[in-house]
């Protein structure tokens, strides 16, 4: 054995050493810190590490630089598919992860909203909320910021549903909402949300000053479950959030009031291209100024909803039409963007779990990405 260990190391150093040769030494001990405030076109990339879920990440990257060494800036950990959220009033990120006492081999569990720096990439709290938030695939509605940033919420499944409210100015655990039959949070109006739930409907909770529960209200019957569901990753334009169906339908929900303002859903394509549907983890993205991004199959079908898609149109929300296609240069699987005007980016999760950069709105393919990142499903624009 120890003769193999030595061949071994051996093969290593006679593999590296011209490798070695041309770098020289790092310097030791250098501290370096990130702008307080990332340039706009910087992003977010959720690598929540399916092979080894213990170990997720979330990434800053500068998607414009030219080498792998200027586009990654930075990580910090995200535990057990954990859910991101970041604030850009307070100028924090938070992540909501769990741990266990016995690491890979189980143990108790405990639950946390982790606080982090942006300039430093260190802890700056840690709040311990229900060890019960859900363990899936990220979407964006696993959490929420309430009442100008005073609460985040977090989303609960155990199969039970609830948010839990932690207060970020004191740094507390606040309280445990119940929604019954109701999933994920669509944070309305000033300390509302509103959850969505199995036959259809809304239910919204709203919240007293202090983040305990107020009371609750529910809609009728918003989109129907069984023939045409929703994704439950809405793009945000304004003050409205777009609800892409599995047909191929978008459903606005207007967030600016304490009750959910549901409109009528319209069709994305003409009747003669209904084989196109929206498909994918994160198939639809909004800016502020009412553009819409879905990324669209052309082989759409009953099951296809997952399956991502070859092109993304782009709709004026407004005027609920079609204003252009992009045709991607490779599959793609989950959109992501950054960036605002016309410095905005497009930010495509491809079948090879790389990413793919687009300039938006023109739709030109920019660079392909290959942070180190092994499940980069969820991408979070810097804005």
């Amino acid at each position: 054995m120890k003769l193999l260990k030595r061949s071994v190391f051996a093969a290593l150093l006679l593999a590296t050493a011209g490798v070695r040769a041309d770098f020289a030494p790092e310097p030791i001990g250098t501290v370096e810190v990130l702008p307080s405030v990332y340039p706009e076109h910087w992003m977010l990339v959720h690598d929540f590490s399916f092979f080894h879920m213990s170990e997720g990440e979330i990434q800053v990257v500068d998607p414009l630089a030219d080498t792998l060494g200027g586009q990654y800036k930075g990580m910090f950990p995200a535990s057990f598919i954990a859910t991101y959220k970041y604030s850009a009033q307070r100028n924090e990120h938070y992540v909501a992860e769990s741990f266990f006492s016995r690491g890979a081999r189980g143990g108790e569990r405990t639950d946390v909203l982790t606080i982090w720096d942006p300039a430093t990439l260190q802890v700056k709290g840690e709040v311990v909320i229900p060890a019960k938030r859900i363990t899936g695939m990220p979407k964006r509605l696993m959490s929420g910021l309430l009442d100008n940033d005073k609460f985040i919420g977090v989303y609960n499944f155990t199969p039970a549903q609830s948010i839990s409210i932690v207060n970020l100015e004191d740094r507390s655990f606040v309280a445990e909402i119940p929604t019954p039959g109701c999933g994920f949070m669509l944070p309305v109006g000033q300390r509302s949300f509103s959850s969505i739930c199995s036959n259809g409907s809304l239910l919204t909770s709203h919240l007293n000053e202090d983040g305990t529960l107020q009371s609750t209200s529910k809609s009728g019957v918003v989109f129907d479950p069984e023939n045409d569901p929703i994704f439950e990753n809405p793009g945000v334009a304004k003050d409205t959030a777009y609800f892409a169906t599995f047909q191929g339908k978008i459903l606005p929900i207007g967030t600016s009031n304490d009750e959910p303002e549901v409109g009528e859903a319209w069709w994305l394509s003409a009747e003669s291209e209904r084989n196109w549907r929206p498909g994918g983890m994160s198939p639809l993205m909004a800016d502020s100024s009412g553009v819409g991004y879905v990324l669209m199959n052309p082989e759409g079908g009953e099951g296809t909803h997952k399956d991502g898609g070859s092109e993304v149109w782009v709709i004026d929300l407004t005027e609920q039409k079609r204003t252009a296609r992009i045709e991607l240069k490779n599959w793609g699987i989950s959109l992501g963007s950054t960036g605002t005007g016309d410095g905005r980016l497009m930010v495509v999760t491809n079948a090879d779990l790389a990413l793919d950069v687009y300039s938006i709105p023109s739709g030109e393919y920019v660079k392909t990405l290959n942070t180190g990142a092994q499940t980069p499903f969820t991408v979070y624009g810097n804005n």
